[in-house]
């Protein structure tokens, strides 16, 4: 019998690598497709979120503002006002362990010669929004009868405690607050009467989170259907308020919504915990920039059913 010689092959030192460096290829290129796909759902989640809450609180402001009551006494009962840097702690506005503000800039861009809404999304209503007050007769406000509505943002912290080194979590909030008809009865109609009432919004007044500005513009209707501003006049005017011939046809509104990855990147540098990139001049520019890629508007246009005595 003849013996047959059986020759074991193994893998060389080179084959082995090559194989460990495919491997490796393979894997990062996997690592990096499922980081995407992670990255892309995040942002999509994110959106969402922001997406649904924006919704509610348009559909709120839209249901109260068309059923805002016109007055022939005379009373203002609309009143916008930004409000200015000092008076926001009256309105649950949390300055405390803030190292880079919110910019205090008004700049409101011309709703005269605008009808897209590009120029409303664009403009910016100083540090804390507009503070909206109104007469309504929406039925979400009780029955039917006439109430005082009042819409604002406060910045506010919503859980942990409030140390130097360990400040609290912080968000801006869009709140909405109401009188019942009975108050609202005793004021007299006059929005600004009604302020001392509408100017501190509690947790249960919140309405949507993460909202960095709140803006609206106000005009009258022509008899040709053309519409004039009513509101701003200026690029930095700061109050309106709506009676007589001054009353509103047509308001739009808008919000600015935060993604929640975007308020919590927004969080850590009003607390100090990162360094403004050297590309930024300012504060300001930063907190711009960053808001502006982290968020997004949403706005509306409300016609006013009628008015009544």
């Amino acid at each position: 019998m003849i013996a047959r010689n059986r020759v074991l092959r193994a893998f060389t030192v080179i084959e082995l690598l090559v194989a460990v460096a495919v491997a490796v290829v393979l894997a990062g290129i996997l690592i990096a497709v499922t980081r995407t796909a992670l990255d892309l759902w995040q942002k999509t989640q994110n959106q969402s979120a922001a997406n649904v809450q924006a919704k509610v609180a348009l559909d709120f402001l839209v249901r109260d503002l068309q059923s805002v009551i016109f007055r022939e006494a005379g009373e203002a009962t609309i009143a916008v006002d930004i409000l200015s840097t000092g008076s926001l702690g009256a309105h649950e506005w949390r300055q405390d362990y803030v190292v880079a503000n919110k910019p205090d800039t008004v700049s409101i861009l011309s709703p005269a010669t605008d009808s897209t809404g590009r120029y409303l999304e664009a403009s910016r209503f100083g540090r804390g929004g507009v503070w909206l007050r109104f007469l309504t007769t929406n039925q979400r406000t009780g029955g039917g009868s006439p109430a005082m509505v009042a819409y604002q943002i406060s910045r506010r912290p919503i859980s942990g405690p409030t140390t130097a080194t360990n400040p609290p979590a912080i968000r801006y909030t869009l709140s909405r607050i109401f009188l019942d008809g009975g108050t609202t009865f005793t004021g007299g109609y006059e929005a600004t009467d009604y302020d001392g009432d509408l100017d501190s919004p509690g947790t249960d007044d919140a309405l949507c989170d993460n909202v960095v500005d709140f803006g609206v513009w106000c005009y009258r209707r022509n008899s040709n259907g053309s519409l004039t501003a009513l509101y701003p006049l200026g690029p930095q005017d700061r109050d309106f308020r709506g009676a007589g011939n001054q009353f509103p046809d047509v308001v739009d509104v808008m919000l600015r919504v935060l993604t929640d990855s975007g308020a919590a990147q927004l969080e850590q540098m009003e607390a100090g915990l990162v360094q403004r990139p050297s590309l930024y001049a300012t504060d300001a520019d930063w907190w711009w920039a960053v808001v502006e890629a982290q968020s997004r508007v949403f706005s509306a246009r409300v016609v006013i059913a009628g008015r009544s005595g």
